[in-house]
């Protein structure tokens, strides 16, 4: 069961208030049964009920993070429950420290639309029960009332390294990268209200942005057009910032096919639907396809489409902007517990505008851009460093110059 911080302990935390939920309601409670190379969480029985469930939890009760976790524990429930000897339900359970209403709803929403057979349930540490599914709703209740915290007097600076701040930090430092490596807008850029208009954002957005920049000593004073400064040292800060802003998938091909199989993986996502009366009837991944999460390769294996091959042997990288069955299904991929090891890892990033919009396009398929790569592969235990200075020696100079 995957969480932030702690792990060990949120896990266990949550888990045991699930169990201890069903306990007071009379349920039979039973941890972590197993079916062969499957485990579930937890098996739940009453006189005429039973359900096989899969708790997910995080600290952070934000839709785009708890949206993925309810999608894989809906799928690990689905398939525990398939091999369970006894008719069971599947119940998929995701919970953080403080879930707003408004979360609860739109994960709601979610599981009627894609998984209307399976029940959910949404909890967190305050409280908050939320239940879909038969015998279930009576177990809802509330969250506690908390209280109002009091006024700091200092405030928390907005984070330089936000999703559209990134963004908009691409679109300044990419006038000086090749157009092949980095989609942005490619034209001068004085002020604030161009900033926003070639990145559309608010005029708000991209003032707040240049004003941190200017504050931070990284923005060139006086200057006609907009120009970054001191870029070595805000890339070193920019790397820190990116650690961990992606939650990662293993991920395994649910028919192998050969080393090439992430291109064209990401090709059929992406590729139109045929709509000829011919494949109406298997056309099941064709009516939804105006909907799919945005999708493009990432890390060594975007650096080898982008022309920097270098590191071979590591699980190709697939980013998604959030996952969905149908994403899934039409990526080829299932994910979830398996002796197997992964073929390739989904990754989930926060910074989802920031890796979408710059994506370029090679060979029929959208490739995480040259920058993107940089940062990601930096940090990467597996030859990630030396992959990094490839790419800063053949590329970044044209924007660090002599500053490392």
């Amino acid at each position: 069961m995957p969480s932030s911080q702690p792990p060990n302990q949120l896990a266990a935390e949550i888990e045991t208030i699930v169990a201890g939920i069903f306990k007071k309601a009379g349920w039979r409670v039973r941890r972590h049964p197993a079916i062969g190379d499957l485990q579930a969480d937890l098996l739940l029985e009453s006189a005429d009920k039973r359900y096989v469930v899969e708790v997910k939890g995080l600290s952070e009760g934000r839709s785009d993070r708890l949206l993925p976790l309810l999608a894989q524990a809906i799928l690990q429930a689905q398939a525990f429950a398939r091999r369970f000897p006894e008719a069971a339900q599947p119940l998929a359970v995701v919970a953080a420290r403080r879930v707003p209403p408004s979360v609860v709803e739109h994960l709601i929403r979610f599981a009627a639309r894609y998984a209307p057979d399976v029940s959910i349930g949404v909890i967190d540490l305050e409280g908050l029960r939320a239940f879909v599914g038969a015998g279930l709703e009576r177990l809802n209740e509330r969250p506690r009332r908390r209280k109002p915290e009091p006024m700091r007097t200092s405030q928390r600076l907005p984070d330089l390294f936000s999703d559209l701040n990134q963004w908009m930090l691409k679109i300044l430092l990419g006038q000086r990268l090749p157009a092949a490596l980095i989609a942005v807008p490619r034209q001068p850029i004085r002020n604030a209200s161009e900033l926003a208009g070639v990145a559309a954002v608010s005029v708000m957005s991209a003032s707040r942005f240049l004003h941190q920049l200017a504050n931070q000593g990284f923005l060139e004073e006086g200057a006609e057009e907009l120009q970054v400064v001191r870029v070595g040292e805000l890339l070193d800060r920019w790397i820190s910032a990116n650690r961990n802003t992606a939650q990662e998938l293993p991920a395994r091909w649910i028919i192998r096919k050969g080393p090439a199989q992430i291109i064209s993986a990401v090709r059929e996502y992406l590729s139109p639907i045929e709509t000829s009366p011919a494949k109406t009837n298997k056309a099941r991944i064709g009516p939804i396809r105006e909907g799919l999460p945005r999708c493009c390769v990432g890390l060594f294996s975007a650096a080898d489409a982008l022309g920097f091959s270098l590191v071979h042997g590591v699980p190709p990288h697939i980013y998604l902007e959030r996952v969905t069955p149908d994403a899934l299904l039409r990526l080829g991929v299932t994910i979830g517990q398996s002796d197997r090891p992964p073929d390739l890892y989904i990754r989930v990033p926060a910074n989802r505008e920031a890796i979408f919009r710059s994506c370029v396009s090679r060979e029929r398929i959208q490739v995480a851009d040259i920058l993107q790569v940089w940062l990601d592969v930096s940090t990467h235990p597996k030859r990630g460093r030396e992959q990094a200075l490839e790419i800063q020696r053949q590329v970044l100079t044209s924007i660090i110059g002599k500053e490392r």
